[in-house]
């Protein structure tokens, strides 16, 4: 099983790909059944790849306190926290992330995402 790093490179890639607006390396991650829970809705591998058609989506951003979990062999849930700038925006904006990352004949696709915003309203 790959490690940490290994993962974290794997999510990076994604963000990469929503920093340069490439449709295609953003789509080539995703499995075709992949599922997206956003704030804004659900989200398929086309709607996900779909949101580059008009350019980057992501000026800038880091990955950091990355966590990997092991499900089965060859499935493992990543989770980390986004620290990213929207293009076009000058307002930071941080999430958690989990992502189920599979193993199919030899590559690993991301399966399912899920970001839950980092609020800065304390728990009540």
């Amino acid at each position: 099983m790959p490690d940490l790093d290994f993962f974290v490179d794997l999510e990076a890639r994604v963000w990469r790909a929503l920093a340069e607006g490439d449709a295609a390396a953003d789509r080539a991650l995703l499995a075709e059944e992949f599922l997206g829970v956003y704030c804004t809705g659900f989200s398929g591998r086309d709607g996900h790849a779909g949101q580059l058609a008009g350019g980057p989506t992501v000026a800038r951003y880091r990955l950091s306190d990355a966590r990997l979990m092991p499900l089965a062999p060859g499935l493992v849930l990543l989770a980390y926290r986004a620290e990213y700038l929207r293009t076009g925006s000058d307002v930071p904006e941080a999430m958690f992330v989990s992502s189920i990352w599979q193993e199919r004949a030899g590559r690993w696709l991301n399966l399912f995402s899920q970001d839950s915003a980092e609020s800065d309203v304390a728990p009540v």
